[in-house]
């Protein structure tokens, strides 16, 4: 990582200056009106995210560490970067690969969160570069190919080199790419990295059409999306999805908490000079914005304990990143980015010191990690929220030179949630003394009206600082009012979620979702979960992480299987569809919960069982005619396009357990599969069958179950035959028909 630090030079006179007051009331009017000219359109779509730096020091993380994917995973990281450098590349000579290191930290990372992480090809090996390590022009091309090369493992089924053959160890396919970081910082003029852009893309997405990049990944520090950016605006011709950038508030630990805290305005304005360039060119005007990197201080230890940013100087660990320092902080950047139209905020990063990390090397969080877990949990991106009009005043004012205003030194963000309920988040950055490093802060009481967004039945609370214990805030209920008090003691970040509803799952609400018989849940078994406010009042189907995988997260819901999210195939108020996670096998019992919008149901345990099966019916209804397709037309069977005996009939069903390869989650069958590992028999019209396939079903979600009978000679023909499958022990319910002439 190369420092990429705001500066903080424009507002370095803050210094000089002193605060009104030190402690007192600030009054927040919230308004139930939507401010248009916030956010994006009116909404905050604020994705919150994290990163690992994959090299010969850091590749080792999950090795030593192998919990720290449950942490991870918690976050609900959107699209978790990490990115490759050094001989984190896989490509160390012409046509001679190694995957050790990279397999060894970016495979447990697919295995979490949305299972689609961002790769970003950070460096180029280094016979590609000079000898300052930077990409020669002459190399353009040779990167392009092992780009290409690296899409082609994860995606497209592996690749040859030189006879050799290689393929990604996961079944995740990677769809977003970042090309090259920091361009700026790395020995890239403008001009060269839209040229080195506009070939590496097109290779890339030959390889595979679908996936999609991040472009520049900027170093931004001071104005440089205004001196660096316009060359590639104006050039690319390859592909944009996203347009990235880092931002860090200091490079040096000496920078006071005042100093730093000034950096953040600083944000706003670059964010909104990458939007008024990409609006620019009409190819570009829909990008988002991502911040891909995010921290208080970008120095690091450049080797015998010297400051990379400042010659000379010893390194010291800016505390900051985890103290109660970085909640106040890390908040306000939230809450400003969030404003400005930002799409993402990404933590750098997960797996560090005090000065970088979420966790520490044993997986314990630090503040830093809860901070980020409640704007990622409370504040989910999607759906994302309306951003409502607040007014603040009162105490206190965040002054600069001769007393320039810089705003209040508090921050209040009220959105609005689909269902109605609201959250406020409030930022307590108040500095007591100008002079302070990774200092207490200063008292701010936050007397909220919240009386125009009408009436609720709920109000939690949760604390984000120096009070916050290392296993996470305790959520404390309120009693809501119009008008409610919070108080933050010093620097720290409160949230509170107002609602008339929560999310309740009854003992019995968990169903087979083709029989709707209750009872045990196998790995891979479709359940639907009925209960109350467990989704959104609009229903919504599925969505795809990646073209091959149904994602954890839908409209705001995650089902939590002992804490595992698991696959959303549909969610509305009274029920979602989920696939229960292979990896309760072996389980006797499992903990269910729903999430939606950040409010958690009370667990309900069911037990586990190795086969649940039910046989899907054409009305949904768990009887009747079944999902049932004539094998030779694959036409739907019905008492007026029935089979005959002697035909091959396909049986779609769910609940049969493991299966070999091992099932994943989500995952979309591409081809015939996945066969379970239970025994598998049909009876039609109480007759056994010849079964000539029994696996996934191609192109449907993993869980779903095919299987390829043949009408027995003998059987009774009629329009509601009955079919039964048998899966292990257990057999599917009774009431299914099939139509037989």
């Amino acid at each position: 990582m190369k420092a990429a630090v705001l500066s903080s030079v424009l507002y370095i006179a803050i210094l000089s200056t002193a605060l009104t007051a030190q402690s007192g009331a600030v009054d927040v009017q919230v308004s139930n009106r939507i401010n248009p000219q916030s956010g994006v359109n009116g909404r905050l779509q604020l994705a919150m995210s994290t990163s690992f730096q994959l090299a010969p020091w850091s590749y080792r993380f999950f090795t030593v560490t192998p919990n720290a994917t449950t942490p991870l995973g918690n976050l609900y990281p959107w699209h978790t970067r990490v990115q490759v450098i050094s001989g984190g590349i896989p490509l160390t000579a012409p046509d001679t690969w190694d995957f050790t290191e990279l397999n060894s930290m970016f495979a447990p990372v697919q295995t979490t969160g949305d299972h689609s992480p961002e790769f970003q090809i950070g460096t180029a090996p280094a016979y590609m570069s000079d000898a300052n390590g930077h990409i020669l022009p002459a190399s353009y091309a040779d990167f392009a190919q092992m780009s290409a090369n690296l899409v082609r493992y994860y995606n497209t089924g592996g690749f040859t080199d030189s006879g050799n053959f290689f393929q990604s160890p996961t079944p995740y396919p990677v769809t977003w790419w970042g090309v090259f970081n920091e361009p700026n910082g790395n020995g890239l003029s403008s001009q060269q990295y839209v040229d080195l852009y506009n070939v590496v893309v097109p290779a890339m997405a030959q390889a595979d059409p679908s996936i999609k990049f991040l472009a520049v990944e900027l170093s931004d520090y001071g104005t440089q999306a205004e001196t660096y950016l316009p060359a590639f605006v104006s050039g690319v011709t390859a592909p944009v999805d996203v347009l990235a950038t880092h931002f860090y508030s200091s490079c040096n630990q000496k920078d006071s908490d005042a100093q730093v805290f000034a950096t953040v305005p600083g944000y706003v304005t670059e964010v909104q000079s990458i939007y008024s360039q990409l609006a620019g060119n009409p190819k570009l005007a829909g990008v988002p914005v991502w911040v891909t990197e995010n921290n208080v201080n970008a120095d690091y230890d450049l080797g015998n304990g010297v400051s990379a940013c400042n010659p000379g100087q010893p390194f010291v660990t800016d505390r900051r990143g985890t103290s109660p320092f970085f909640a106040a902080w890390r908040s306000l950047v939230f809450a400003s980015l969030g404003e400005t139209g930002a799409q993402a905020l990404y933590h750098w990063s997960f797996g560090a010191d005090q000065q970088y990390g979420e966790v520490d090397g044993s997986a314990n969080p630090y503040l830093s990690y809860w901070v980020d877990y409640y704007l990622s949990h409370w504040l989910p991106s999607p759906p994302g929220q309306d951003i409502l009009q607040v007014t603040e005043s009162g105490c206190c004012f965040w002054t600069g030179t001769g007393g320039n205003p810089l705003g209040l030194d508090t921050h209040t963000l009220a959105v609005r949630n689909v269902d109605g309920s609201a959250v406020i988040l409030m930022s307590n950055h108040a500095v007591a003394n100008v002079t302070d490093n990774n200092g207490s802060g200063a008292v701010r009481d936050f007397m909220l009206d919240v009386s125009a967004l009408g009436t609720f039945t709920s109000a939690t609370l949760v604390h984000l600082d120096a009070s916050t214990p290392q296993t996470g805030p305790l959520p404390v209920q309120m009693t809501p009012s119009p008008q409610m008090q919070v108080v933050l003691e010093g620097y720290g970040a409160a949230l509170l979620r107002l609602s008339n509803a929560s999310p309740a799952l009854p003992a019995m609400g968990v169903a087979n979702a083709a029989s709707y018989a209750p009872g045990a849940v196998a790995p891979g078994e479709i359940v639907s979960l009925f209960g109350t406010a467990i989704g959104p009042a609009s229903p919504a189907s599925l969505a795809l992480t990646n073209p091959v995988l149904v994602a954890n997260a839908l409209a705001g819901v995650h089902v939590l299987f002992d804490g595992l999210p698991a696959p959303v195939l549909y969610a509305s108020a009274g029920q979602v569809n989920v696939v229960v996670p292979y990896a309760v096998a072996g389980e006797s019992a499992t903990a269910v919960q729903v999430e939606y919008l950040g409010a958690l149901s009370a667990p309900v345990s069911l037990a586990v069982a190795a086969t649940a099966p039910g046989i899907f019916t054409l009305d949904g209804s768990g009887a009747g005619p079944g999902a049932i397709l004539n094998a030779a037309d694959e036409s739907v069977n019905s008492a007026t396009n029935p089979a005959a005996p002697g035909d091959w009939v396909s049986i779609f069903a769910t609940g049969a357990g493991v299966t070999t390869p091992a099932g994943v989650d989500g995952l979309l069958a591409t081809g015939p599969s996945y066969t379970p590992n239970a025994q598998i028999s049909v009876k039609i019209g109480g007759l056994p069958c010849h079964l000539n396939y029994q696996g996934a079903a191609p192109g449907l979600v993993s869980g779903v179950l095919q299987i390829n009978a043949q009408v027995p000679t003998g059987v009774t023909p009629g329009s509601s035959v009955p079919v039964q499958i048998i899966v292990g022990t257990a057999s599917s319910q009774s009431g299914v028909t099939l139509a037989v002439r």
